[in-house]
């Protein structure tokens, strides 16, 4: 199997450091196929930049044929059309299936996300695989974790699944009931994925001793993060130091560098180039997750309430 990839980028995060060096990272993705790169504009793209991308290997999405086909499918979803046009990353679920919707199961995986080597990302019959985040980073009216199935702490850095499953109808729905009241709908995104990923029979999660988000933050223990834990009240300090984050990394194939997690880039790349020795691809494992349990519906029921009070 061969997944196409798909990323999300204008040119302001072009200029980023870390951007270029994750893009020639997911070559090491073995099964992907490198002639299936697809770029869509998140943001004002500029001329040059696309040419840049497109010698890369990208097939980018920035005609007006791609920008109408977007803006005549939304027409018929208004809820999800502001949201769109409110917060950028919107973007990344609906353009996605949109442009995208008959590759099969694709890697949707944002720009600060690292292979850092060689490796085989899961395959098979499943119908989500995702990564954990440090909290459940929601942003909704609290009545959607009773209402609606969800998985917790879902975070979208590196996503496997198939555009052509993704209901439209549902997700102009979440946005009517539960995301368009919100104060802003940052985390709203966050908050559809999680629901999405509920409703499926088959969602998997990475295995936390390979696939890591990592924000900069001590909102996890090492322990927490290689277990896949999640925490509800967390230390908000940041981390000071690459000696105090270089555990949080070591070890790792994937790592998404989440917010402050950048800070630490650089030197998180170099120490896994120099601790990687190994000469077959690794397999990158996953596992099944339950969705919400009552505990983590009253928690994060309750989370989302005090939010919105704010």
């Amino acid at each position: 199997m061969r997944y196409s990839l798909v990323t999300l980028c204008g040119s302001y995060n072009l200029s980023k450091h870390w951007v270029w060096p994750c893009f020639e990272s997911w070559k090491n993705a073995t099964n992907v196929d490198i002639d299936s790169y697809y770029l869509i504009p998140d943001a004002y793209l500029e001329e040059k930049d696309q040419k840049d991308l497109e010698d890369f290997g990208f097939h980018v999405f920035n005609s007006q044929e791609s920008k109408e086909k977007i803006e005549n499918t939304l027409n018929k979803y208004p809820s999800l059309k502001k949201l769109r046009e409110d917060d950028l990353t919107w973007r990344k679920i609906l353009d996605t299936c949109i442009l995208l919707p008959d590759k099969g199961k694709i890697v949707l995986i944002d720009s600060d996300v690292l292979v850092a080597s060689p490796c085989v990302l899961p395959e098979g019959d499943f119908d989500i695989c995702y990564m954990r985040e440090d909290i459940p980073a929601y942003r909704a009216n609290w009545k959607i974790v009773w209402n609606e199935k969800m998985v917790p702490a879902f975070n979208a850095g590196l996503v496997i699944f198939d555009p052509a499953t993704i209901d439209f109808s549902y997700l102009d729905f979440l946005s009517k009931q539960y995301f368009l009241q919100c104060k802003d709908y940052w985390w709203s995104e966050q908050s559809a994925w999680a629901c999405l990923a509920g409703k499926m029979d088959k969602r998997m999660l990475f295995d936390g001793r390979q696939v890591r988000v990592l924000s900069g933050f001590k909102k996890r223990t090492v322990e927490e993060v290689i277990n896949n834990k999640y925490n509800i009240f967390v230390n908000n300090d940041k981390i000071q130091s690459f000696e105090e984050f270089k555990p949080f990394v070591d070890g790792s194939t994937i790592i998404h560098f989440a917010g402050l997690g950048k800070h630490w880039f650089t030197e998180s790349e170099q120490f896994l180039k120099e601790s990687k020795k190994i000469s077959e691809p690794v397999k990158i494992m996953a596992n099944e997750e339950a969705t919400l349990s009552l505990r983590e519906k009253l928690i994060i029921g309750l989370r989302l309430f005090l939010k919105e009070l704010k």
